[in-house]
């Protein structure tokens, strides 16, 4: 949505999206496809904002819901609800480069 304009552009993502964040360069929105505790989601897409294009979709793991990039714009960090991990994914590459274990239903994420 452009807050000027209030002009809203709609993207199609994945199943369930959850939360979205957008790097603090404004070059990409990192959306968590969390799906349902049912029926779970494994996956982040990338959406370009000049395009308004998705440019990809990563899985990670099940439940994909908390999401936060560094702050040099290198690594997305998201929580997957139902696998009790954390992905960390290389942004240039669009691929995730390590999972870390965690405890139980990892929800919302926040790096400093």
């Amino acid at each position: 949505m452009d807050v000027v304009s209030e002009k809203v552009e709609k993207v199609k993502v994945g199943k369930g999206p959850v939360q979205v964040y957008i790097q603090s360069d404004d070059k990409y929105a990192w959306v968590a496809n969390q799906g349902t505790s049912e029926n779970p989601s494994n996956s982040v897409t990338k959406v370009d904002l000049e395009t308004k294009e998705v440019v990809a979709t990563i899985e990670v793991g099940n439940g994909a819901h908390g999401i936060v990039t560094s702050k040099d714009n290198k690594f997305v960090y998201v929580t997957n609800m139902y696998d009790n991990t954390v992905s960390v994914i290389d942004i240039e590459k669009s691929e995730v480069i390590t999972t870390v274990n965690v405890g139980e239903n990892p929800n919302g994420i926040t790096i400093q």
